[in-house]
Protein backbone atom coordinates (compact mmCIF):
# COMPACT_ATOMS: atom_id res chain seq x y z
CA UNK A 1 0.00 0.00 0.00
CA UNK A 2 1.09 3.33 -0.77
CA UNK A 3 0.99 5.09 2.54
CA UNK A 4 0.15 8.70 1.10
CA UNK A 5 -2.66 7.87 -1.00
CA UNK A 6 -3.66 4.08 0.61
CA UNK A 7 -3.87 2.59 -3.21
CA UNK A 8 -1.93 -0.48 -3.70
CA UNK A 9 1.13 -0.20 -6.16
CA UNK A 10 2.45 -2.31 -8.62
CA UNK A 11 5.75 -1.78 -10.18
CA UNK A 12 6.41 -0.37 -13.60
CA UNK A 13 8.54 -0.65 -16.20
CA UNK A 14 12.34 0.58 -15.10
CA UNK A 15 11.61 0.12 -11.39
CA UNK A 16 8.78 2.84 -11.65
CA UNK A 17 6.48 2.84 -8.73
CA UNK A 18 3.07 4.22 -9.28
CA UNK A 19 -0.67 4.06 -7.99
CA UNK A 20 -2.09 1.24 -9.75
CA UNK A 21 -4.88 2.14 -12.39
CA UNK A 22 -8.55 2.49 -11.83
CA UNK A 23 -11.62 1.64 -14.32
CA UNK A 24 -11.86 -0.56 -17.14
CA UNK A 25 -9.08 -2.02 -18.77
CA UNK A 26 -10.31 -0.65 -22.22
CA UNK A 27 -10.42 2.45 -20.78
CA UNK A 28 -7.13 2.43 -18.87
CA UNK A 29 -5.02 1.50 -21.89
CA UNK A 30 -6.99 3.78 -24.00
CA UNK A 31 -6.31 6.75 -21.44
CA UNK A 32 -2.07 5.42 -20.97
CA UNK A 33 -1.97 5.47 -24.82
CA UNK A 34 -3.47 9.43 -24.87
CA UNK A 35 -1.51 10.73 -21.98
CA UNK A 36 1.77 9.10 -24.06
CA UNK A 37 0.58 11.10 -27.02
CA UNK A 38 0.55 7.53 -28.92
CA UNK A 39 -1.85 6.72 -31.78
CA UNK A 40 -3.45 3.67 -32.32
CA UNK A 41 -1.45 3.13 -35.21
CA UNK A 42 1.90 3.60 -33.51
CA UNK A 43 0.81 1.43 -30.70
CA UNK A 44 0.36 -1.19 -33.33
CA UNK A 45 3.56 -0.76 -35.15
CA UNK A 46 5.50 -1.25 -31.63
CA UNK A 47 3.29 -4.54 -30.65
CA UNK A 48 2.27 -5.96 -33.81
CA UNK A 49 -1.04 -6.12 -33.42
CA UNK A 50 -3.37 -5.51 -35.75
CA UNK A 51 -5.00 -2.08 -35.29
CA UNK A 52 -8.53 -3.56 -35.03
CA UNK A 53 -7.52 -5.87 -32.26
CA UNK A 54 -6.16 -2.58 -30.69
CA UNK A 55 -9.88 -0.94 -31.07
CA UNK A 56 -11.70 -3.67 -29.82
CA UNK A 57 -9.69 -3.80 -26.53
CA UNK A 58 -9.94 0.01 -26.15
CA UNK A 59 -13.99 -0.51 -26.91
CA UNK A 60 -13.47 -3.49 -24.62
CA UNK A 61 -15.52 -5.59 -27.72
CA UNK A 62 -13.39 -9.02 -26.72
CA UNK A 63 -15.49 -11.30 -28.82
CA UNK A 64 -13.86 -9.63 -31.83
CA UNK A 65 -10.60 -10.68 -30.56
CA UNK A 66 -10.06 -14.83 -31.86
CA UNK A 67 -9.42 -16.48 -28.19
CA UNK A 68 -8.60 -16.05 -24.82
CA UNK A 69 -4.88 -16.47 -25.16
CA UNK A 70 -4.89 -14.14 -27.75
CA UNK A 71 -6.36 -11.27 -26.29
CA UNK A 72 -4.33 -11.56 -22.73
CA UNK A 73 -0.99 -11.56 -25.40
CA UNK A 74 -2.24 -8.55 -26.96
CA UNK A 75 -3.34 -6.56 -23.71
CA UNK A 76 0.01 -7.36 -22.62
CA UNK A 77 1.67 -5.76 -25.39
CA UNK A 78 -0.26 -3.03 -25.43
CA UNK A 79 0.26 -2.46 -21.66
CA UNK A 80 4.13 -2.06 -22.11
CA UNK A 81 3.55 -0.36 -24.93
CA UNK A 82 2.07 2.68 -23.23
CA UNK A 83 4.04 2.13 -19.87
CA UNK A 84 1.39 -0.19 -17.42
CA UNK A 85 2.22 -2.83 -15.50
CA UNK A 86 2.00 -6.15 -17.79
CA UNK A 87 0.85 -8.35 -14.91
CA UNK A 88 -2.06 -5.64 -13.83
CA UNK A 89 -3.40 -5.83 -17.62
CA UNK A 90 -3.58 -9.86 -17.85
CA UNK A 91 -5.05 -9.92 -14.59
CA UNK A 92 -8.09 -7.09 -14.83
CA UNK A 93 -8.33 -9.09 -18.22
CA UNK A 94 -8.97 -12.31 -16.89
CA UNK A 95 -11.54 -10.35 -14.36
CA UNK A 96 -13.05 -8.43 -16.82
CA UNK A 97 -13.64 -11.95 -18.77
CA UNK A 98 -15.07 -13.83 -15.84
CA UNK A 99 -17.41 -10.97 -15.16
CA UNK A 100 -18.71 -11.11 -18.39
CA UNK A 101 -19.27 -15.26 -18.19
CA UNK A 102 -21.14 -14.39 -15.08
CA UNK A 103 -23.53 -12.16 -16.36
CA UNK A 104 -24.30 -14.35 -18.81
CA UNK A 105 -25.59 -17.12 -16.77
Amino acid sequence: MNAMTDQPVLPFARDDWRVEPRGSIGHVLADARRRRDMSIEQVAAQTRVPVRYLHAIEDERFDVIPGLIYLKGFVKAFARAVGLCERWAVQAIVAAMGERQRAAI
